[in-house]
């Protein structure tokens, strides 16, 4: 669960993780992808960004649907 908080003059957001199982291949196809593009620094900034990418598909999915 992120939850994002703004504290005095908002400078700082406090932003709270989760966590959550992957199996091991999947983990491991992750890491080939990493080494092999490079791009992504870490296996948490990968899912991060795949994660978004899910949820803006996701949501305008339901757009799509609700608008029938």
């Amino acid at each position: 669960m992120r939850v994002s908080k703004t504290e005095d003059y908002g400078r700082r957001t406090r932003i709270m993780f989760g966590a959550v199982s992957v199996p091991i291949p999947v983990l491991e196809e992750i890491d080939d992808l990493i080494e092999d593009l490079g791009y992504w620094p870490s296996r948490s900034s990968f899912v991060r960004e795949a994660c978004l990418e899910k949820i803006e598909r996701e949501i305008e999915r339901i757009r799509v649907i609700r608008k029938r």
